[in-house]
């Protein structure tokens, strides 16, 4: 009975974890980047965690679109950070949930940086979904690069 039981959680998730695609997200603005981020789409939900630019300042963003599941609680842990407690949020009940707040920039680079190499869990509702590290060395690169360019102190003197 255990094997059984121990065997269908694995297999769920490793079915969880291969259905997971991670994209890259780049937003520029006059040719400089305003959005940094990775999108994780599942055949359930889309979830996007971005860094944004702004004239107040840098912003982390989190949403999450549910394709008719209602969201009690969302979140993304790595190793140890916890982008909940980053946001400071709670979940409400709903299919889309979008929160941006200027969060501590060392706590944001910490859990991005984990992310993309150690990777981390997704969590919704119930479920956990293994985000396998390192992400694709073409995500990584992308976002990196789109970071760099966003904080490159060229762009400061331009504005």
């Amino acid at each position: 009975m255990h094997f059984f039981l121990l065997f269908y959680i694995f297999f769920f998730q490793t079915l969880a974890a291969e259905d997971l695609k991670i994209k890259s997200i780049i937003t520029l603005n006059d040719k400089v980047p305003s959005e940094c981020g990775l999108s994780f789409e599942t055949s359930k939900t889309a979830t996007k965690i971005l860094i944004k630019k702004t004239k107040e300042g840098t912003t982390t963003f989190f949403s999450i679109d549910s394709k008719g599941e209602i969201l009690k609680k969302a979140n993304v842990r790595t190793y140890s950070q916890d982008l909940n407690k980053l946001l400071s949020f709670k979940t409400l009940d709903s299919q889309n949930i979008s929160i941006e707040k200027k969060t501590d920039e060392d706590q944001t680079t910490a859990f991005f940086q984990e992310l993309l190499i150690g990777g981390g869990t997704l969590e919704i509702n119930d479920k956990k979904i293994e985000i396998k590290g390192p992400v694709d060395s073409k995500v990584r690169l992308e976002y990196l690069f789109c970071t760099g360019e966003m904080f490159l102190p060229n762009y400061e003197t331009n504005k």
